[in-house]
């Protein structure tokens, strides 16, 4: 057995299963003290309080999914929905701890509802003086104009046009009915590709979990997005698997980089045009509505790439190297070169891929993963979408990952008590090492690859 081998290793273990189903419950349930320790002033340790919940958490996933039986019974399915529901649900009334994001979500959902630009307008605005009493945006948003794509807009203002007492109810009601969805879809998804003893990995997943229920990120709706095109190109609907990656797109950038992979595992380049066609139509028809109501749907994307950095370490590795335009030119020729390397090997190996579909997930994983690898921010949140993808094609550099961005939540011992933002930089140095062993077992599979094949080539020309 090889040093990682043990956590793919299947130990079918009934008590370890339900047991540990119930302790992702209890824990998720933990956010209600989270909460309220964070509204005493100062808020001392509630970093390590959310890192330690989200690992136990992890570990209780883990737990499950290691003990779940190959072939999984109903009963089974049954008690993971179970519980997976009931801690989604149980949250509804839970305050958002870790982040504040959905203040802002509402507050450029409530400047549209005001017929303003909220790409042009920020949160400093004169004219917002008398909203901002009554929403209260985070200050540390102030001067910045939303970055967010049209679609993802459009849903905060459906929220907040049922005014500021409603408002976050209705948001908490829409992420609840995304992670509900992925939930659901994600059995489907599981049971159509022979995967569903990894379904703890959808259910019980502390990032699917804390992050649209509590922290009742958009990207909750971006995983939906994802989970949901998956669904339809299992069953070969390929032009409305395009819309629906179209809508992720407009949501939040990730899932377009769905089309990457999916595209080499179609028969034909009709297929292939309808695929793209039809991600083609949604965006350009969501964006030309925009652009028609007034929007300039651009906004402050140039400055997240200019001035914003948390836990991205690519950039912590070239920011004392590269400055400005340069480093954006280095991470867009970074995410060219992996981009080609996904294209031409899935070119190269058609046959072989159509019959694996692990390769297909994993080159997926990877497709997904791009856009993440060079963002100058990353928060545990943004990799949401990647875990359907996860359940797929269980991998261990995807699980680490995963389990070590919520270390990056240390940033809240000093801002939550002193509004004072310096994260440490030895959560970003971990997610680093991960990354590191992620691309070198990567070049090590391709070189091993490459090297069979040139044996097998040099056999039958023997």
């Amino acid at each position: 057995m090889t040093s990682w081998s043990w956590l793919f290793a299947r130990t079918p273990n009934s008590a370890l299963f339900y047991s540990s189903a119930v302790s992702v419950l209890l824990l998720a349930l933990a956010s209600y003290y989270l909460a309220a320790v964070t509204q005493v002033k100062p808020a001392l340790y509630i970093g390590y309080y959310t890192i330690a919940q989200y690992s136990l958490m992890g570990i209780a996933m883990l737990a499950a999914w290691k003990s779940a039986p190959e072939a999984i019974s109903f009963n089974d399915i049954k008690w993971l929905l179970f519980v997976a529901v009931l801690a989604r649900v149980l949250l509804l009334d839970a305050g958002s701890y870790a982040s504040n994001d959905v203040d802002r979500y509402l507050f450029d959902g409530r400047i549209v509802v005001e017929g303003l630009d909220p790409y042009r307008v920020s949160h400093d605005a004169p004219q917002l003086q008398s909203l901002r009493e009554v929403w209260q945006p985070p200050n540390e948003h102030a001067k910045y104009v939303t970055l967010y794509p049209p679609l993802a807009l459009a849903l905060f203002s459906a929220a907040a046009s049922f005014g500021h007492e409603h408002a976050l109810l209705v948001w908490k009601l829409i992420v609840l009915s995304a992670s509900l969805g992925t939930l659901f879809i994600g059995v489907s998804v599981l049971a159509y590709a022979g995967k569903l003893q990894h379904l703890s990995l959808i259910a019980l997943s502390p990032l699917l979990i804390l992050e649209a229920n509590i922290g009742l990120h958009i990207d909750a709706i971006s995983c939906l997005a994802v989970i949901s095109a998956i669904y339809l190109w299992q069953r070969q609907r390929v032009f409305f698997t395009g819309v629906v990656i179209g809508l992720g797109m407009v949501i939040k950038v990730v899932p377009i980089m769905l089309l990457l992979p999916l595209l080499f595992t179609l028969p034909t380049i009709k297929s292939a045009i309808k695929l793209i066609l039809g991600a083609l139509i949604c965006v350009v028809g969501v964006y030309t509505i925009t652009l028609s109501l007034g929007l300039h749907p651009v906004g402050s994307i140039g400055v997240f790439f200019e001035k914003w950095r948390f836990a991205a370490p690519l950039f912590v590795a070239l920011d004392p190297i590269l400055s400005g335009y340069h480093i954006l030119i280095v991470m867009l020729g970074f995410a060219s070169l992996l981009s080609l390397f996904i294209a031409g090997w899935m070119w190269f190996h058609r046959a072989e891929i159509l019959n694996k579909q692990r390769l297909i997930f994993s080159a997926a994983q990877l497709a997904m993963a791009i856009p993440l690898l060079i963002s100058p921010v990353i928060f545990p949140w943004y990799l949401m979408p990647l875990i359907p993808l996860l359940a797929l094609a269980p991998n261990r550099y995807l699980v680490a990952w995963t389990l070590l961005m919520p270390l990056t939540y240390e940033v809240l011992n000093g801002f939550l008590s002193e509004r004072l933002w310096q994260p440490a930089d030895w959560p970003v140095w971990l997610i680093g090492i991960v990354q590191v062993l992620a691309a070198i077992a990567l070049i090590h599979y391709v070189y091993r690859y490459w090297q069979n094949h040139l044996r097998m080539t040099s056999e039958v020309k023997a």
